[in-house]
């Protein structure tokens, strides 16, 4: 067996994924795009998901169900097709269109295709996963990636270990597509302008986040020295032996900060069934997210009863979305977005908590959840192994910094400019 030390120092490693492969290749990948122009995967898409799995009732014609036998060639082959009889009952994840990406999700068998026009309309299998492009151009930079060395490459980073190895769509999401070196209207990366916007905002939170977490390392002995038996799981140790988090104590105290829930409503209204029973709703969930601008992008026309066991809030403009679910809880990449008017009484799922400002502007409430300091706080309250959490408890406790006026009213003119303008006004 591969030592993981041949690959990933101690400070990188993730406990999630303890595999040498998984290493050996982020390596590869890290030498060859280190240079290169590139954006995730998820900000080039609409949404990213995998097929049905309540497929049932085939017969000899009807409405073409979609496996990997099907797939030839980087083409959609109709021959020796299953069909089914009607949409009852499948998601609307499963239903491909013109220009979709489809990709195999079993590791073994590699395949990639275009949806063409006498494919549209059909639905895939479980073991397929669908990748929807934000148009026409975007889907040629995927595909011909995709179809690369380093494409390839990139897609078994993606894959997690198991009996039958598959790529995850957490993991593919995070796919880094290289970019034309000149920007064009198709790429989704920021311009120098908004990179600029975007590092005043970073500077305003006055913490060197890198240089804090020099040193961190997983060491058992951290535990015995203030174990409550409130909380067992190690990752709470760890994070509060941080140099971050004793520099967030020495400034707590010398500046003003104040529990969240003094600034925020931390909204508990749910939405009931009976008024949405039979109505089409715009739904927003984590895929409905720009989450490098902190905004929502698009939204969902769905019937409340595809997602009646998910759909949880009616927004207002100016609600601040939070994702409380996942493993991305206080990081850079956990779910936050502002509502701007045109989402207005849409529904937002409960993977989000809500939180609606008092007085303070929404745009600054939205810069201190993503400061350094907050998130650090975010990563130590969440709880849960396998599909970490934040409870309303826990995230009423969170500090947020109370800067003076002044700073503030300059944070929330970086940021509006940096999410666009007046186009997302939520006044």
């Amino acid at each position: 067996m591969i030592p993981i030390s041949q690959y990933i120092k101690p400070l990188n490693l993730n406990i999630d994924r303890l595999d040498p492969h998984y290493y050996e290749i982020k390596e590869k990948l890290n030498k060859l795009i280190e240079s290169i122009n590139s954006i995730e995967l998820s900000e080039l898409c609409e949404g990213i998901n995998d097929g049905t799995r309540n497929a049932k009732d085939f017969s000899n014609e009807g409405i073409p169900y979609i496996k990997i036998s099907n797939i030839n060639n980087q083409q959609i082959k109709l021959t020796n097709v299953s069909y089914l009889v009607s949409y009852s009952g499948i998601e609307s994840k499963a239903i491909i269109k013109k220009d979709d990406i489809l990709i195999s999700k079993v590791a073994a068998i590699p395949k990639v295709a275009i949806v063409d026009e006498n494919a549209a309309g059909a639905i895939i299998s479980p073991d397929i996963l669908r990748v929807r492009p934000k148009n026409s151009k975007v889907k040629d930079v995927i595909f011909n990636f995709l179809n690369t060395e380093l494409g390839q490459l990139s897609l078994k980073l993606a894959v997690t270990p198991s009996v039958i190895p598959k790529v995850s769509i957490k993991e593919i999401g995070k796919m880094l597509i290289p970019l034309d070196e000149q920007p064009t209207s198709t790429s989704t990366h920021l311009d120098t302008e908004q990179r600029n916007y975007k590092q005043q905002l970073e500077s305003l939170y006055n913490v060197d986040e890198r240089r804090c977490l020099e040193g961190y390392s997983p060491n058992l002995i951290w535990v015995s020295e203030d174990l409550s038996p409130d909380r067992l799981d190690f990752l709470y140790y760890q994070q509060r032996k941080t140099r971050l988090h004793k520099d967030f104590i020495e400034r707590s105290r010398i500046e003003e900060w104040v529990q969240l829930n003094e600034v925020v409503e931390i909204v508990d209204r749910t939405i009931s069934s009976s008024e949405f029973k039979d109505q089409t709703i715009s739904y927003i969930g984590i895929k409905n997210l720009n989450r490098e601008k902190w905004i929502i992008h698009t939204g969902d026309k769905v019937p409340y009863k595809t997602v009646r066991s998910r759909a949880r809030y009616q927004l207002k403009a100016g609600d601040i979305l939070l994702g409380v679910i996942g493993t991305n809880i206080g990081e850079k990449e956990q779910p936050l977005a502002i509502v701007p008017n045109h989402f207005t009484n849409s529904i937002a799922s409960n993977v989000f908590v809500v939180l609606r400002t008092y007085y303070l502007p929404e745009r600054y409430i939205l810069w201190c959840l993503t400061h350094p300091f907050v998130r650090l706080q975010l990563r130590i309250k969440s709880r849960g192994g396998i599909q970490p959490f934040l409870s309303i408890h826990d995230l009423k406790q969170i500090l947020v910094p109370r800067l003076p006026n002044n700073k503030i009213k300059e944070i929330d003119s970086i940021l509006e400019r940096y999410q666009g303008g007046g186009h997302l006004d939520i006044s």
